[in-house]
């Protein structure tokens, strides 16, 4: 039987143990020491475990041996065949521990590899996703900085994970604090549609919407904070212009209301005008009219023109033009689409 001996064995036990047919090997899995000997340290190695018999004469001996962590004991002077026996039960158990920590360590591997493909996943995912995607950690250092982030505010995501603190990205330190406070208030851990500003590397305020969540392990504890953000600026830029395109449209009718008023003005006084430019027409007519009278009714005459002229242009101007009807039509599309 190959076994290796303890450094501290006394010469006596040593050399019964090779008369009873020991071989002596450094490195066999199973070990033979004797009373007071310290365990050594391989014994605990995974990779190349070591099965220790202790060699004992009494009781109070074996109970030391066992209590330092020797895996079996021999009392009194063994016999070759029933420390054969001992030494090849050990064996076997050494051969069924490594065999155990192989499977363990392959399960490991395994699982390593399983995690290591999963964070590359999602990784790609969050890179992948078109909206910006951060996540800190709860001293709001960034762990996360994916792609659209880094086209949104100009920062390199290495730089942001080395160098910036969350309050640094929000446009208002204040903010973070805010949805900070917001998570914590809700009993899911969970915001969504908040509106904050970021701040891009130069200098400009990007108005976004913050949908957030808490990160927890499995016993529960905070160990970062996601937030994925909606970029608002051409929702503003729109609101903005159909604000605008609002107050245009609510001018032009404005103006078309006083051009009707105009035009019925302008009706109204149209007729009783050709009638008293018909009676200035008859009265010229009229014999034995003096030069004098004739002149004022000439003047007269062409005050009642300039009357008819401009009644005339009050109606021209009640009937929209062809661009200005088109330019009515798609205002109030516009606004039909914000009302919407």
């Amino acid at each position: 039987m190959r076994v290796r001996l303890h450094e501290a064995l006394a010469p006596e036990l040593v050399e019964l143990l090779l008369d009873l047919g020991v071989e002596v090997d450094p490195q066999a899995s199973v070990g033979l020491l004797g009373p007071g000997c310290e365990l050594p340290r391989e014994t605990l190695e995974i990779e190349e475990p070591v099965a220790w018999i202790a060699l004992v004469q009494d009781e109070d001996q074996e109970v030391a041996a066992l209590a330092q962590g020797a895996n079996d004991v021999v009392r009194g002077t063994p016999t070759a065949r029933s420390l054969e026996a001992r030494v090849a039960a050990q064996r076997r158990m050494v051969r069924a521990w490594r065999r155990r920590m192989q499977a363990q360590q392959r399960q490991a591997r395994r699982a390593l590899d399983e995690l290591a493909n999963t964070q590359d996943l999602l990784g790609r995912l969050i890179d992948a996703t078109p909206n910006p995607v951060m996540a800190v950690d709860v001293r709001g250092r960034v762990l996360v900085f994916n792609r659209a982030a880094e086209l949104a505010l100009g920062y390199d995501a290495e730089y942001a994970r080395t160098q910036m603190h969350v309050t640094n990205i929000y446009a208002n330190p204040a903010d973070a604090r805010q949805v900070l406070a917001e998570l914590r208030a809700n009993e899911g851990g969970t915001v969504s549609a908040v509106s904050v500003r970021l701040r891009a590397r130069w200098g400009e305020q990007i108005p976004v919407e913050l949908s957030a969540a808490e990160v927890r392990d499995a016993h529960g504890n905070l160990v970062a904070t996601v937030g994925v953000f909606q970029d608002m600026r051409e929702h503003v830029a729109l609101k903005a212009r159909l604000d605008s395109t609002t107050d245009q449209l609510i001018a032009a009718e404005h103006r078309n209301a006083a051009i009707s008023k105009a035009a019925e003005a302008a009706f109204e006084i149209n007729q009783p005008l050709t009638a008293l430019m018909g009676t200035m027409e008859m009265l010229e007519m009229e014999a034995g009219l003096s030069e004098r009278s004739l002149s004022r009714l000439a003047r007269a005459q062409s005050h009642l023109i300039r009357i008819r002229d401009t009644v005339r242009a009050f109606g021209q101007l009640s009937r929209p033009t062809e661009n200005e009807a088109g330019r009515s039509s798609r205002m109030s599309e516009l606004l039909r689409n914000k009302d919407s």
